[in-house]
């Protein structure tokens, strides 16, 4: 049975109330751990993807010189620190990322470093990994790699490799790096020269393939550091052929670039982009108009964030039908925390948990990197967040209180490939459209989860769902009918949905707490038969004859009185 609890009353004594709202849980959930001391300054990547298919979203972390990073097995009833097999890595590391690339449908480990050699390690299946970084024709040596992303460039069905190369102190490093992956030879092939792509010796932190002009082809954006080096922006003209379109499309901003965040934040059907700042400058929010160009809306938006920013994120954290934005602050100190801008749905965001420490009221310690998932399945968003130096890692559960819908959708490519990243996706609801796309990274070092999430506000069915796979198949039309609100669906490219399933999550061997301190967060599935009455004053004791699982994020807040619902669990 589960423990459905909602907010009914409260008290004058208390200021709670059942918004939108995030609660801190890595102690809860067993992650500790932190980024530590860096050689260069902008911590390490985060990856909030199941990598081992068992459909919870698992959490990595990179970390500094002399470290291996922090693998985190999501079990249901929370994480337990695990090391897969021959995955060795005491390197700065900075992206982490895990990607099929052999299409043999199993997670593969990519880890780029700063002051070593990047590594990628093939899964057998079975989480045993080994170093194929040479045998797959990719380099040896290191260098100063940050940002790396994966897309099937060329569209033949396996993922192409894209590395952002900084440099060595902020002094130019060499060219970014662009590999093609032959099937016939089963290895990566430099096209860096003849894709048009290397980026000069600017210093790139990094870069995301998107649609950017709607053609049905992936371009590719990078963030370049320091405000002599414009940002870029390569337009695919076919295969693996780009030009740059930097200056036409006035996308080439010059700041201290480390983000490039791609989302629809306007619902206009055309992608924008998110890039963050130092703390001299503001960050920018480039529109898309639609017309191959971009106009600076930053300031009109209400996003300028003069903080000392790195990653920032879009997602629905609220399920209504619009992209909000998370953005990572380096300040430390309680006073400057990462910012959560809630779109206000007509072009402008709000920051409304500003004067309370950001989301949770906790989140003033700085941050580099943060990452989305969901990692009890209750379609709520969560977020990770890599700290800086030696601060320990940070998971704040999405706890939003409102009656909006969702619909979670898990793409698997055939003639595309088998993480289908570069899908684009168009939900049809009552005649109007909104678009979303898949990517392998677009933030800065940040790996979100490979579950589609769209909200849908109180709309209980959708139209259709269009699907643009990165491939010959072109367009695929799911009807709503056939697809479950509320609920996970599984859609293999040319056969629709091939499994719809509800996420509701019984967690199990908890301890629970029948007199719990003010706002102690806690979760709990035990059997309680005690026959005991329950006197004023005394520790309260249930009797039940069916074991009751309780969200493991569920908060009581003191003041606040709440009741709960039994039903089943469904899983």
């Amino acid at each position: 049975m589960r423990a459905l609890v909602y907010c009914i009353i409260f008290t004058l004594l208390s200021q709670y109330v059942c918004a939108q709202e995030f609660h801190q849980q890595e102690i809860n959930l067993n992650i500790s751990g932190f980024y530590g001391l860096e050689i260069f300054h902008g911590g390490g990547g985060v990856s909030f993807v199941d990598w081992d298919n068992d459909g919870f979203d698992d959490i990595s972390f990179a970390t500094n010189d002399g470290q291996d990073p922090f693998f985190f097995k999501n079990t249901g009833d929370g994480f337990e620190l695990v090391n897969p097999g021959f995955v060795s890595n005491t390197y700065e590391q900075k992206q982490i990322l895990w990607i099929d690339y052999d299409n043999d449908g199993d997670k593969d480990l990519y880890i780029s470093s700063y002051n070593g050699p990047n590594f990628l390690y093939e899964n057998d299946g079975n989480m045993n990994m080994t170093d194929v970084t040479a045998a797959v024709g990719l380099p040896t040596h290191a260098e100063e790699t940050f940002g790396v992303t994966f897309a099937d460039a060329n569209f033949d069905g396996f993922l192409d490799l894209y590395q952002s190369n900084h440099g060595v102190n902020g002094s130019p490093g060499g060219v970014n790096s662009f590999f093609i992956y032959d099937p016939s030879i089963h290895s990566y092939v430099d096209v860096t020269i003849q894709s048009g792509t290397g980026n000069g010796q600017r210093l790139t932190f990094c870069s995301t393939f998107f649609d950017f002009d709607r053609d049905g082809d992936l371009d590719l954006y990078m963030a370049n550091d320091k405000v002599s080096q414009e940002n870029s922006l390569y337009m695919s003209i076919g295969g693996a052929s780009y030009i740059d379109v930097s200056v036409p499309s006035q996308s080439n901003v010059t700041v201290n670039a480390m983000n490039t965040a791609v989302g629809d934040y306007n619902n206009d059907g055309y992608f924008d982009i998110y890039i963050t700042n130092d703390d001299t400058n503001p960050a920018v929010l480039l529109k898309n108009d639609g017309d191959n160009t971009f106009s600076d809306v930053t300031v009109a938006a209400g996003v300028t964030f003069d903080k000392n920013g790195w990653a920032g994120n879009f997602l629905d954290f609220d399920n209504d039908m619009d992209l909000d934005l998370y953005v990572a602050s380096y300040d430390s100190g309680g006073n400057n925390p990462s910012a959560m801008y809630v779109n206000n749905g007509n072009g402008t965001f709000s920051e409304p948990l500003a004067l309370t420490g950001g989301i949770g009221g906790m989140d003033t310690l700085g941050s580099h990197v943060n990452a989305y998932g969901d990692f009890n399945n209750d379609g709520k968003l969560d977020l990770i967040s890599s700290r800086i130096f030696e601060e320990n890692f940070s998971l704040f559960s999405g706890q939003t209180e409102n009656s909006n819908n969702y619909m979670a959708v898990k793409l698997e490519g055939t003639n595309a490939s088998k993480d289908a990243y570069g899908t684009i996706m168009e939900v049809w609801i009552n005649g109007s459209s909104r678009v979303y796309a898949t990517h392998s990274t677009h933030a800065y070092l940040s790996q979100n989860t490979d579950t589609q999430f769209f909200g849908l506000g109180s709309n209980n069915s959708i139209d259709s769902l269009q699907i643009f796979w990165p491939s010959s198949t072109g367009l695929e039309t799911i009807m709503g009918a056939d697809l479950i609100i509320n609920g996970v669906n599984e859609i293999t490219e040319g056969s629709g949905v091939t499994n719809s399933y509800t996420t509701n999550l019984c967690l199990e061997e908890q301890e629970i707490l029948v007199n719990p301190i003010a706002s102690q967060v806690y979760g709990a599935t035990q059997e309680i038969s005690s026959a005991s009455k329950v006197q004023a004053g005394s520790d309260v004791e249930f009797k039940a004859l069916q074991n009751i699982t309780m969200d493991i994020d569920f908060e009581v807040e003191q003041g606040a009185v709440f009741i709960a619902e039994i039903n089943d669990c469904n899983n």
